[in-house]
């Protein structure tokens, strides 16, 4: 098992620093840019222009200063064990990852009858990429298999509207077809329909999992690794 992700003590010492080290924050970013700009004027009123502002002034400024690095070492403190947490829980890491690994955990449970545990996998992986195209369609198809049909049609509906839903126009066409066609079917003809039903439902999930996967590793692929940088000095 890899040990746990470091964080050096230095990195505390800057405001924001921490949080752009571990995850490429903006806002630690600006809160970093912010301290720079306010300590750098600090010390030219203080040092360059001491008569410029009053003193009284320039004291509270050092005090707001003083306030702002102990609040920013405290949040960095607190997003840490949070960044901790998520690494022992597998939820850090490259967010394409991540999202990969948790549509095939989604796929698996579907494929394994659990819609339950399946839908609950895909509610994380959109809560992280809101704008996934297959795990929508996914969702779509375990809504269907689940009997709610209004819900699959609405998520069908919701997915037509992503850009990223283009690869996929084919399979959300099919996807229509087979929510309009759930009809009960007669009774002489039910088992031959319910064993053509589910033939057809397994070879199409087959065919999008295949195509899913290779979709899936090549963006994986491209992905750039993430900066291995949080080592103990």
């Amino acid at each position: 098992m890899a040990s746990p992700p470091k964080l050096h003590w230095s990195t505390y010492l800057w405001p924001g620093l921490p949080h752009v080290w571990t995850r490429g924050s903006w806002a630690g970013l600006g809160l970093a840019v912010g301290f720079t700009a306010l300590a750098n004027a600090l010390l030219v009123v203080t040092l360059v222009w001491p008569r410029w502002l009053p003193s009284r002034v320039q004291a509270g400024g050092g005090v707001l200063l003083a306030t702002v690095w102990l609040l920013a070492w405290l949040d960095a403190r607190a997003d840490w064990r949070r960044y901790l947490s998520e690494w022992a829980s597998g939820e850090s890491g490259d967010p394409a990852e991540r999202s990969d690994r948790l549509y095939r955990e989604a796929l698996a449970s579907y494929l394994a009858g659990d819609l339950v545990a399946a839908e609950q996998t895909i509610t994380r992986l959109l809560k992280l990429d809101r704008r996934d195209a297959e795990a929508r369609l996914l969702l779509a198809t375990l809504l269907r298999r689940s009997g709610r049909a209004t819900e699959a049609t609405a998520e069908l509906d919701r997915l037509e509207q992503l850009e990223t839903a283009g690869p996929w126009l084919a399979e959300i066409a099919a996807e229509r077809r087979r929510l309009n066609n759930i009809t009960p079917p007669e009774s002489d003809e039910r088992p031959a329909r319910a064993a053509n039903s589910a033939t057809t439902e397994q070879t199409t999930v087959d065919e999008r999992r295949d195509t899913t996967s290779r979709a899936r590793d090549e963006r994986t692929a491209t992905t750039t690794d993430p900066p291995a940088g949080n080592q103990a000095a």
